[in-house]
């Protein structure tokens, strides 16, 4: 999301790999997991890898549809079923007897696919007969995300990001400390606006919000230099760059390291053909953990290609 200003050919160039590797417009589609999990079955469960994050003993959700247990597919693809796909006056026709529903992931996990089964009642031709009906219905990611993250798409899918909030959701009833730090970058997003005069990238003006600061990434990791160490949870915290980016990492009193972007947490965006400020419906989870991996590889720079935490380098620290 961010943008710094140099001299002459050089300076302009540096310009736009700041803007590059600081703006995160991430794009959701593809997989590398090939097994279905239907939503009459158990929780789905991917192969454990020392490559890609993955998460174990989450909490779905029981959301009972029609015997599918809607629970392991994220809120928007339950909506979906429920009031467009497969509605109530859909799965219980005149003629249909013992509905049911069957709610499962594409071999991509960027899909939902689903169909319903009834048999046909009495009265009509075929009575007593089990007819498959809505094959093909599909809740779908955007599918540039293999061309946006190659391997790496794995992190942008509709199932890794749902498990993860799903993760999170329990991270935060069970960890203080994160909890603490969580609660210390929301209120820092909400009082830091994003300088988008520094984004030439698109059209039209920036929508004023009195009584806000602005800063671009440099900006938002020196605050965090300057407030993390307040917390109790926090025993240093360090300045990390990258090509046209600023983040921090900070290391925690009781050993463990949290890799922290709050620019990228932050959940205010733009929308690049009107200027439109707008905020999205959740934060960056993926840029406040403690995955090395996830954190590395989870966004690429707007522009660039580039993973910038995959190459960023220690800047300074700070400790107590």
């Amino acid at each position: 999301m961010k943008k710094i200003v140099l001299k002459l050919f050089l300076l302009n160039m540096a310009l736009l790999f700041c803007l590059a590797g600081c703006l995160n417009l991430s794009k959701n589609t593809k997989n590398t997991t090939s097994q279905r999990t239907t939503a009459q079955s158990i929780a789905p469960q991917k192969a454990p890898s020392r490559d890609f994050v993955t998460f174990s003993n989450l909490n779905y959700p029981t959301v009972m549809y029609y015997g599918a247990n809607l629970g392991f597919f994220p809120p928007k693809v339950r909506e979906w079923i429920m009031n467009s796909a497969f509605t109530k006056t859909k799965m219980e026709g005149a003629s249909m007897l013992n509905p049911s529903l069957k709610v499962f992931w594409d071999k991509d996990d960027n899909k939902v696919l689903a169909e319903a089964t009834y048999t046909i009642a009495p009265g009509y031709v075929g009575a007593g007969t089990q007819k498959t009906w809505g094959q093909g219905a599909a809740y779908s990611g955007s599918s540039t995300i293999t061309r946006t993250y190659g391997n790496y798409a794995y992190y942008q899918t509709l199932r890794f990001k749902y498990e993860h909030s799903l993760y999170i959701q329990k991270l935060l009833q069970t960890d203080r400390a994160f909890a603490e730090i969580i609660n210390f970058a929301k209120q820092l997003s909400s009082e830091i606006e994003y300088d988008w005069k520094s984004f030439s990238g698109y059209k039209g003006p920036v929508r004023p919000t009195p009584g806000k600061r602005r800063a671009v990434c440099d900006g938002y990791a020196n605050e965090v230099m300057d407030k993390a160490l307040r917390l109790p949870s926090v025993q240093a915290v360090q300045k990390w760059t990258g090509p046209g980016h600023a983040w921090n990492v900070l290391k925690l009193k009781d050993g463990r390291t949290l890799y922290f972007d709050l620019t990228w947490f932050d959940n205010e965006h733009i929308n690049e053909q009107t200027g439109a400020i707008y905020q999205t419906d959740d934060y960056g989870w993926s840029n406040i953990t403690f995955f090395e991996h996830l954190f590395r590889f989870s966004n690429v720079g707007y522009g660039s290609g580039q993973f910038a935490h995959n190459s960023g380098k220690l800047n300074k620290e700070v400790k107590k």
